[in-house]
């Protein structure tokens, strides 16, 4: 095999191997060890304040974007995952449905490296 090939191959798994690496996530369990009651969380560049927020099962929270580009705040339940999605500079409201109680992933569908948390109590 000529020396190009290998090279090039060598960089394909390489930047596989780094691409794998960087996307983390996977099925961890979210951290929340301070959540924050609160009635909005406010969407940045990339994340999300409070990092984790606390709130009641059937209730409403206030999604603010002040980031430069329109995100998602997704919520990663089993069943029934309660998403918005926000222009830049706009807010919207979600409807939490009736979740377990609980910790749950909380992702921007368009910048996955983008996480938070939300907390549900009963």
């Amino acid at each position: 095999m000529p020396p190009r090939t290998i090279i090039t191959g060598t960089l394909v798994v390489l930047v596989l191997v780094v691409g794998l690496a960087a996307c983390g996530g996977g099925d961890e369990a979210p951290t929340c060890e301070n959540p924050q009651t609160a009635p909005s969380v406010t969407m940045g560049d990339f994340s999300y304040e409070p990092g984790c927020v606390e709130v009641a099962s059937g209730t409403e929270l206030e999604i603010v974007n002040e980031g430069k580009a329109p995100h998602t705040f997704t919520v990663e339940a089993d069943a029934d995952e309660p998403e918005v999605d926000v222009p830049a500079g706009e807010t919207a409201t979600l409807s939490i449905p009736a979740l377990d109680a609980g910790t749950y992933r909380v992702v921007c569908t368009y910048h996955p490296q983008m996480e938070g948390a939300l907390r549900v109590t009963g």
